[in-house]
Order: structure tokens, then sequence, then C-alpha cells
């Protein structure tokens, strides 16, 4: 199981940090095809709220997730970080982008749409 830290900016400016306990690395699907990319599509903070509330444990942070995710759904854009913990400081840490990793998996989930005619 991987977790992810997520910050979300919703459509109406507010900003919310939360906690996403499952299958969150992009590669496995789930958060890319269940929770981000029907986001990204809705253009209403109240429904963004009611998604994420179904997935996510709201305003908190694990010291053991994988990932920092930065959704900011004015801009419609998905950035992804390694996420780090230091106990001595008790501080998180944002490490190395990763975003690549998403845009690959959104990619690869276009092309097989584009060989199915879909």
């Amino acid at each position: 199981m991987t977790r992810s830290n997520m910050h979300i900016t919703f459509s109406n400016g507010k900003s919310i940090i939360c906690v996403l306990d499952s299958s969150s690395a992009p590669e496995q699907g789930y958060i890319v095809e269940d929770i981000l990319l029907p986001l990204l599509a809705l253009n209403d903070a109240d429904q963004e709220l009611s998604l994420i509330k179904k997935h996510c444990t709201m305003d908190e942070r694990r010291c053991n997730a994988c990932y920092r995710y930065y959704v900011n759904l004015m801009t419609k854009e998905v950035t992804l970080f390694e996420e780090n913990y230091s106990f001595r400081a008790d501080r998180f840490r944002k490490g190395k982008d990763i975003t690549q990793r998403y845009t690959n998996y959104v990619e690869t989930l276009n092309n097989g749409k584009d060989e199915k005619g879909k």
C-alpha cells in the first residue's frame, strides 16, 4: 500500500491537505483513474470536496506517505513529488519532482483510448 499527502486547491480557491491511504502510485491506476481525472473534470468546489471526502482522510498528513501530490483545480495542474519526513525535526519536506510518472500514466491512458477509437 502506498500513501500520499495531497495538497488540493479547489476551483473556488480554497485549499486543503488530506491523505490518500491506498494505491496512490500513479502506475497503480487508482489515484489517476478514480480520483484525479474525475476531479479535474469537475468545475464545482462542492462536488470536488465531495469526491475527495470519499477517498481521503481530511486535514491530516502521514509521516509514512511515499508521495506528495499538488492538485490545483483552478489551473487543472497536477504535480507529484516524493514525500520525506524528518522524525528528528518533526517536519515534512517535499522531495524529488516525479511528476513525469503521473504524466506518463495519463499519456498511456490517452493512447489506449485513441487505439480503441474512443
